[in-house]
């Protein structure tokens, strides 16, 4: 019985010896596509559910700040030697200077806002992304490992029934194996099924059904994280940027101009003349006076950017303050479970010498086996945790894929 045991211990050793020492060796060799292309597909399928975006409708001049207008007017006269009149009249609304110089600044901004816009939209994808990717990524890798827990305690299980059925041992290993395969089996459908949420997840936001192969991103600096080259706040710097031009657009400072071409007609009995005319109404722009409505709309940009500014930049520091000191104890946890899974190993291959002689024995061995395992899960997750970090604190510092 004792060489039966032997070779059983034995057959469990090999086996846990031959387990991978990581669990996305499969996904690193899998054929998919890159992330810079499952981003593409996000973002296109995105517009998909959205309003097709649209040329501005709206045509600006550099000089016109409206449209022009026509007035004609005639007055007839009844006296029997009096005048008729008819004046036509063009008014040219032009902009004036201080307009001029905010419809550029306008300008400028709108084609900045366009462009961080489109960073904004490229990062919040990116977000999504990371989140599903590296949600399957670790739930996968823990799927994996308890199939491999399974495939050593299937295995065992058979040489088990052997050995009931040559009388060489009672039927309490057996039982005992087989209790400890329904708490993996469990385990491993519940981590099949958050996998295949992950990949529905996956599906409906790019349309595409294989994942890409390789996920892992390099780590940003320690300072990498830079408030004004972050997509949301630029977005939010430049907004308010584009209302104060607004308002200073739309101030009494930036009066428009008026230009009037004017032309008339008199008509007496015997007699008829022309006249010809120019006036130009100019606002006295040098005397800046404005009302007590732009200083409030001013004064309340202005609050309303300031805290929405703080808001965004502390949720920003915090969150990466937060990765980073994650990272730091991920990387010391790291460290303590490859010595751990070091250690394990070695465990494995002397509990192939050992030799028992009760069932008591066999149960201590089975429990220490499936704790090495665990062990060996524990490293690879980790891991898959650093590298996550490592994806997470891109995100925060506004890089996208």
């Amino acid at each position: 019985m004792k060489s039966q045991l032997y070779a059983l211990l034995a057959c469990l050793a090999t086996a846990l010896l031959a387990l991978p020492a990581t669990a996305d060796a499969t996904d690193r060799s899998a054929a998919g596509p890159s992330l810079q292309e499952a981003l593409a597909a996000a973002m296109e399928r995105g517009a998909d559910r959205q309003l097709a975006i649209e040329a501005s409708p709206y045509e600006t001049s550099s000089w016109l700040a409206g449209l022009p207008s026509l007035g004609l007017t005639y007055l007839d006269s009844e006296q029997r030697y009096g005048t008729d009149e008819a004046e036509l009249n063009l008014n040219l609304p032009l902009k004036s200077g201080r307009r001029r110089s905010a419809d550029d600044a306008l300008q400028g901004l709108a084609e900045d806002l366009d462009g961080w816009g489109q960073r904004q939209r490229q990062l919040y994808y990116s977000g999504l992304l990371r989140e599903v990717l590296w949600g399957y990524r670790l739930a996968d890798a823990q799927r994996r490992f308890a199939a491999d827990k399974r495939a050593v305690l299937l295995e065992l299980e058979q040489r088990q029934q052997e050995l009931l059925a040559a009388s060489a041992t009672s039927e309490y290993a057996l039982l005992l194996l087989q209790t400890e395969l329904v708490d993996v089996e469990v385990a491993q459908q519940e981590y099949l099924q958050v996998t295949r949420r992950w990949r529905q997840r996956y599906r409906q936001l790019t349309g595409l059904e294989v994942l890409p192969g390789e996920i892992r991103e390099t780590a940003p600096p320690l300072d990498g994280f830079t408030p004004g080259q972050h997509p949301r706040l630029r977005v939010l710097e430049l907004a308010n940027q584009q209302q104060r031009q607004l308002l200073r657009a739309n101030s009494a400072a930036a009066a428009d101009w008026n230009v009037a071409l004017t032309a008339k007609n008199f008509e007496t009995a015997g007699y008829d003349e022309q006249q010809y005319g120019l006036g130009v109404e100019i606002p006295l722009s040098a005397l800046d006076i404005a009302t007590e409505s732009d200083n409030a709309q001013w004064r309340a940009l202005q609050r309303d950017y300031l805290l929405a500014r703080d808001q965004a930049l502390n949720e920003l520091r915090d969150n990466w303050e937060q990765l980073l000191n994650e990272r730091e104890v991920l990387q010391q946890k790291q460290r303590l479970l490859e010595r751990s899974e070091e250690l394990a190993g070695r465990i494995a291959e002397q509990l192939a010498q050992l030799q028992a002689s009760n069932e008591i024995g066999q149960e201590i061995l089975l429990r220490r086996m499936m704790s090495s395992i665990d062990t060996r899960a524990a490293a690879a997750v980790n891991h898959i945790l650093l590298d996550r970090n490592n994806a997470m604190l891109r995100q925060a510092a506004g890089l996208s894929l």
